[in-house]
Order: C-alpha cells, then structure tokens, then sequence
C-alpha cells in the first residue's frame, strides 16, 4: 500500500505500544502532505492527547476490510485555520496487519451473561477473563454449546452499560477449575467498546508510570502551507 493511495476521509487507527502494553485510538484522515497524514485529532474525555517519545507508535489503514501498518511512525499535535489536528509521518509502504493480533485487554470480573433459551432469555455468573473489540474470554462452570449466542453488558467508567453481542466459537475444559474456557466473536463492532478499551488502558498505564505514556500535549505546531489533496 503507497501512501498515496491513502484516501480522504478514510478510518485509521494510531497503534501505541508502551511498557508491554497496546492501546488503539480512532480518526479519520483528513488531508495527506508529501508523507504526512493529517487525521482529526485524537481526544479522550474531551482532552486532546500528546505522546511520548517513549512510546512506539504504529498507522494502521482500513480499507475494503483489510487492514495495512506502518510501524514506527512520529505523530505531531498541529493547528491548521484555526484547528488541532494530528500530523503523522509515515514512510516506505503499508504492510497487510492481521487483525486477529488486536489487543486482549485483562479483566477477570465476574459478571452476567445472557444465553437464550426456549423460555426466554437465561442470566449466568461468568469470568470474565479478556476482551478486545473483536471478541470475549469468560470462564464458568455451565456446559454450553459452540455456536450458541450470548450478550454481555460492560459498565464503563460512568457507570453506563456497553451491550454486546456475539457467538461462542470455542470451548476448552480446564480440569484444575472444572470449569470451562469459552472463545466468543462479536456479532458487530462497537465504536463505544474501543473507547472502553482505550480508556481502561490509560487508567493502568497512568497507574504503573511514573511519567505518564499519554498527556495533554501543550506545544502544537502551526501548518501554514496549503496541503496537497489526493483524491
């Protein structure tokens, strides 16, 4: 993938790795120069972020249900008329990313989860082990069958539920819990998830950091020059 192919108004995601640890922020693309993309700029709780240089940062492209990486990119806060963006500078051409390495995020919870049944909607105690935006870990004792559909209900930090859907897909006996390991898949993706995931990983990094990976970033630079536009 050229970067010239990059189109405006396309979804990106800003891969950060930091400490061992992944979080993955959306935006748009917005305009492209030379070998910078501009995307919207990238906010959590209404606060527009700054990263370290500490930080290893990837550019993922999703396009037509693939996904391609460049790795190791500089991401700069800038203003351009009057508005904060993120100017990222890739370099060379887009790797295919598989998807499937998306990052599972520790929760071990216990909470509710809905099976259906021929009497109507069934609630049971779950482990919850990980999730990430594609799919769901839980462990319990209950005996249920590949391919069954379940919903989930996560609360945020606002204490809002996030509902979600999926399907089992697999399914482990652990002898030293008796109990089982369930692999589940997502029916849909959930823009609401992403940033769940995205601010649980801000909250443990803030908390096992000293010098915090994510900040807000105060020195912004301006983009006078008229970018050029790829259609």
């Amino acid at each position: 993938m050229q970067i010239s192919e990059i189109q405006i108004g396309a979804k990106i995601e800003v891969e950060v790795k930091y400490n061992g640890r992944n979080v993955s922020f959306r935006s748009q693309v917005v305009f492209i120069q030379d070998s910078s993309v501009v995307v919207n700029a990238i906010t959590v709780d209404e606060q527009t972020l700054g990263f370290s240089e500490n930080c290893q940062i990837n550019f993922l492209y999703i396009v037509d249900g693939k996904v391609f990486a460049w790795e190791n990119v500089t991401v700069k806060l800038i203003k351009y008329e009057g508005k904060l963006y993120h100017l990222i500078v890739l370099s060379g051409e887009g790797i295919p990313y598989n998807r499937r390495n998306s990052y599972r995020m520790y929760i071990g919870e216990d909470m509710p989860l809905y099976i259906n049944t021929p009497n109507g909607s069934s609630a049971i105690n779950v482990l919850v082990k990980d999730i990430s935006e594609n799919g769901v870990a839980f462990i319990t004792k209950d005996d249920l069958s590949i391919n069954r559909t379940f919903r989930l209900k996560l609360k945020d930090s606002n204490n809002r539920f996030i509902t979600l859907s999926g399907i089992i897909i697999r399914k482990e006996y652990l002898e030293h819990l008796q109990s089982y390991l369930y692999g589940c898949r997502f029916n849909e993706n959930n823009s609401t998830l992403g940033r769940y995931i995205a601010q649980r990983q801000i909250e443990l990094l803030r908390k096992k950091s000293s010098s915090p990976m994510l900040s807000q970033n105060r020195t912004r630079h301006t983009l006078r020059q008229k970018p050029n536009r790829h259609k």
